[in-house]
């Protein structure tokens, strides 16, 4: 859903980041980004809130380990092109803010 760029503009500002396409899962069922987000203990950045808001509530309910999950809009970030500067933009601006972030669902 996000451009694959987002994760090389967000390395570029010393972040450790990855994109689906990045480790062959784009297209992949939500569960499996999820698991190797959690076996890597990334951050899931996604539109997709239905979805992975369901897999972070499941799991947190459980007791079992969650990843934080931040939820974007493209539509609130500035159009024209540009897409992937400006979401890393915000995405680093939040890191700031959140440097230990909870696990399960963040919106930036």
């Amino acid at each position: 859903m996000l451009p694959p760029a987002t994760a090389e503009e967000l390395n570029a500002k010393g972040h450790d980041a990855v994109s689906v396409t990045d480790v062959h899962l784009a297209g992949s069922a939500d569960d499996v980004v999820y698991a190797l987000a959690l076996e890597q203990q990334r951050v899931v950045v996604t539109e997709n809130f239905a979805d992975f808001a369901r897999l972070a509530e499941d799991r947190l309910a459980a007791l079992q380990p969650c990843v934080p999950i931040v939820f974007v809009r493209k539509q609130d970030l500035p159009g024209g092109g540009g897409l992937a500067v400006h979401l890393a933009r915000h995405l680093d601006e939040w890191s700031a803010d959140n440097p230990e972030p909870y696990p399960g669902p963040h919106w930036p």
